[in-house]
């Protein structure tokens, strides 16, 4: 494996970790305050809504250490076995969680408290699709990932 693309990925991992804790501690608590003081009919919303959001952010954050435990065994030419299939399952049920979290979040905010506009439901749902879809792909490559240890495993046998 390219070592210097490992490395380049792994430096856009650690940005795209602390933008995500940075946005944990500091801009969803602030949002919602925010929010709370210029729309005061849905203030009551703003702590549970942040939470959802705050734990969202958490799974993208399990992801981002799956994916560096997964590039830790690439690295030791360990990614053709049963223990990588953990990490992947990782990935997928954290992307399903926060693609879950958004869209509750998204059907609650529109259709039982009925406010939130257009903007709003594009955002849901552009979540909603795009996170179906990255969920479907890592299951798909998960499926890749079994085809390949088996075909090792089976030459592994011969050899």
């Amino acid at each position: 494996m390219n070592e210097s693309a490992i490395v380049l990925l792994r430096a856009f991992l650690v940005t795209i970790f602390l933008g995500a804790l940075l946005g944990q501690i500091v801009i969803v608590p602030i949002y919602a305050s925010e929010s709370a003081t210029a729309f005061p009919e849905v203030a009551f919303l703003a702590a549970p809504y942040a939470l959802v959001v705050i734990v969202a952010i958490a799974c993208l954050e399990v992801m981002l250490l799956a994916v560096w435990v997964l590039l830790s065994r690439v690295q030791r030419d360990e990614i053709f076995n049963s223990q990588a299939f953990r990490w992947v399952n990782v990935i997928i049920w954290s992307a399903a969680a926060a693609t879950l979290l958004v869209l509750f979040l998204g059907i609650h905010l529109l259709g039982v408290m009925q406010v939130g506009g257009p903007g709003v439901l594009l955002a849901v749902g552009g979540v909603a699709v795009c996170g179906t879809a990255f969920v479907l792909l890592m299951v798909v490559m998960r499926g890749l990932l079994l085809s390949a240890t088996v075909m090792g495993s089976e030459l592994a046998e011969v050899v």
